[in-house]
């Protein structure tokens, strides 16, 4: 009886979170102790997030990075105007083309990647981390394979194929191809990115490229 009602509690807990927090700030927590890795798990299966998705998530909570302050979701938001913004987001980095992809971005956004310990911090910089990936992997191609709208909060989950051409943070150019796996989370105030978290399993990636963690 004392499990039910456990996993009651967890059912009851999870519906709380999807209504008030963001994924980042949930993964936030799972870094603290403030929230069980099973509960994390729960929530994102409950907004819609694949095993292949919530296994990427997961893989990132587990490492203990710098967090910056997060955003709540906002409920009261137009759910196709966020798919638009999204797909023309995402078209811009099909492309390549940095020039309109930092328009995107709030003055002060935050980025978060699994690649670095700290987030990046401001539009510039935002810009010219994404412009050192693009150079790195210069073919890059990005499939999304699920999307998630949650008041203004849009969760993708993604497919990237691609050959290691240039450097990377402790990764050296192999030349060799990779796939790669991952769920960004986008948080818009005002139509612009505030914050940006990319989540995919780093370990997966060295494995691929040769690199060492």
């Amino acid at each position: 009886m004392q499990e039910a009602y456990t996993e009651g509690q967890e059912d009851q807990q999870a519906q709380v979170t999807l209504d008030d927090v963001t994924i980042p700030q949930m993964v936030d927590n799972v870094r603290s102790g403030k929230m069980s890795r099973r509960r994390l798990i729960t929530v994102l299966g409950a907004l819609g997030i694949s095993a292949t998705g919530v296994g990427a998530i997961v893989a990132v909570a587990e490492r203990q990075l710098a967090s910056k302050a997060v955003p709540h979701v906002d409920q009261n938001q137009n759910t196709q105007r966020h798919i638009q913004l999204h797909d023309s987001h995402v078209a811009k980095q099909a492309t390549g083309d940095t020039n309109a992809l930092q328009n995107d971005y709030a003055d002060h956004a935050i980025v978060e990647d699994s690649m670095f310990p700290d987030a990046v911090v401001g539009r510039k910089a935002i810009i010219a981390r994404k412009s050192m990936g693009l150079a790195a992997v210069p073919d890059i191609k990005i499939a999304i394979t699920n999307r998630v709208v949650h008041g203004n909060q849009v969760s993708a989950e993604w497919v990237a194929t691609g050959t290691h051409s240039g450097d990377l943070p402790g990764l050296p150019a192999s030349g060799r191809p990779f796939t790669l796996r991952g769920v960004t989370v986008t948080i818009r105030e005002h139509e612009k990115i505030v914050r940006e978290s990319i989540y995919y399993d780093l370990n997966d990636l060295h494995r691929q490229l040769g690199g060492k963690l």
